[in-house]
């Protein structure tokens, strides 16, 4: 599905003012080798990792520690695929799924913040995995069925 959409839209005249946010959700994550950071503790019991320890200046909501929640869980890919990302780059910037929501805003709303106990205040934006100045006018066609290069690489004339 991924491939047949990003396949389509680098035929799409739009694809040179697009990016494509592929962001996993896991709640899981037994997978993973390292803990997140701990980025908004709680002091709940309702909050069995962090139980019984004092918060941390966080967001929260309505200026108290958001209960329940002490940060970010296992970490999990996020891939930005555009006309002006980073090729062959790995950005070791700490985000979340806000991260999107932190870069939308930045760009479009100014910098106002969604509020509210939204971890959007303290992502980091994805910023990092793009470069404004300089666009690739190459497309990469995959195959739906291997994810592998058609062959159906090229420049776009746009």
């Amino acid at each position: 599905f991924v491939v047949t959409v990003i396949n389509f839209l680098q035929q799409n005249a739009d694809w040179e003012h697009t990016a494509v946010i592929i962001a996993y959700d896991d709640s899981d994550g037994w997978y993973d080798h390292q803990v997140g950071p701990i980025v908004n503790q709680s002091s709940t019991d309702a909050d069995a990792y962090c139980k019984g320890t004092p918060a941390l200046a966080g967001p929260g909501t309505n200026g108290k520690p958001a209960q329940g929640r002490c940060g970010y869980g296992p970490r999990l890919p996020m891939l930005v695929v555009s006309p002006w990302a980073k090729q062959n780059y790995v950005d070791h910037t700490i985000t979340d799924q806000t991260s999107i929501i932190h870069f939308i805003e930045d760009n479009w709303l100014k910098g106002e913040r969604i509020g509210g106990g939204s971890f959007d205040s303290i992502a980091h934006s994805i910023t990092g995995m793009l470069d404004f100045k300089h666009a690739n006018k190459k497309t990469l066609i995959l195959d739906p069925d291997t994810g592998e290069p058609t062959g159906g690489t090229s420049v776009s004339g746009r």
